[in-house]
């Protein structure tokens, strides 16, 4: 048998292994007509009567990211059906980050809108929201349109449970040739912006329990976070002449729900992380 069909035989057994449904998110380098469209970044959906989330120390959240609930592709991640998911992190040097309690819903937030107004203007909104004072600090550079399609995508090389796969596939990994490591890498890490599916890790998972406390200081109890609400990743433009989203040196940011928090419709206790290289 060659390399090349043990290589691609092994990537079969593995998409078989690990393959999840997700739905893919596509960025448009186009600022939506109206406040209230799913998007990236700019000014956020508030309604009459909403004030912008903060801290417990009365500093405003900045907002991320938007997506109304019924342009999403029919799929079977357990998202309500109608309404709008919105994400918010503080913007300081760490993004918002608490390497000591990743549920603590203080420096990050997602609100959860069971109905939209769409007589909500940008005028209205303007009236409410401060961007950040240093642009740079908003890893979402611009305002960006986005759309949905239903797809698929496998386990990452930094998941929790990769070692555990590759234990019940019989592989030594560190036996591939180069190339074929490579190829296998390619797929075990499929970059972009998703909502459900296995999250891409450029680093360590902060869900696996084996971490030591060095990496998880606080050593909480991360194991029921199963659902991502929404994975941004980093991202540079059709052209690849500038960045669009950068996330640290080029990483990506995860919201994770526990299945039970999200029957019950309960963002309280979302987890943030974000990592790069």
């Amino acid at each position: 048998m060659s390399n090349q069909l043990q290589i691609d035989e092994l990537i079969e057994q593995y998409r078989a292994l690990t393959k999840k449904e997700c739905v893919h998110i596509k960025t448009h380098e186009k600022i939506p007509k109206h406040v209230w469209e799913s998007k990236f970044g700019g000014l956020p959906y508030l309604p009459h009567g909403a004030k912008c989330p903060t801290t417990k120390d009365g500093k405003q959240l900045h907002f991320v990211a938007q997506y109304l609930l019924d342009e999403l592709p029919p799929n079977n991640i357990g998202l309500p059906s109608t309404g709008m998911l919105q994400f918010w992190v503080l913007m300081d040097d760490i993004y918002g980050i608490d390497n000591d309690n990743h549920i603590l819903n203080d420096k990050h937030r997602v609100i959860y809108y069971e109905t939209v107004d769409k007589s909500i203007t940008r005028e209205d909104v303007e009236k409410k929201y401060a961007n950040p004072e240093d642009e740079y600090l908003n890893p979402v550079f611009n305002e960006l349109s986005i759309t949905f399609e239903i797809g698929e995508n496998v386990m990452s090389f930094g998941d929790r449970d990769f070692d555990k796969v590759i234990q019940q596939m019989g592989v030594d990994l560190e036996q591939l040739s180069k190339e074929a490591h490579d190829k296998f890498w390619l797929t075990a890490n499929m970059e972009g912006h998703f909502i459900g599916g296995h999250p891409t890790h450029v680093q360590q998972d902060i869900r696996d329990p084996r971490l030591p406390e060095v990496i998880s200081p606080s050593q909480m109890d991360y194991l029921k976070y199963d659902i991502l609400l929404l994975q941004i990743d980093s991202e540079l433009n059709e052209a690849r002449t500038k960045d669009l989203i950068l996330w640290g040196d080029c990483g990506n940011a995860h919201f994770y729900i526990t299945e039970d928090d999200l029957a019950q419709l309960d963002f309280s206790k979302v987890m943030y992380e974000w990592n790069c290289y």
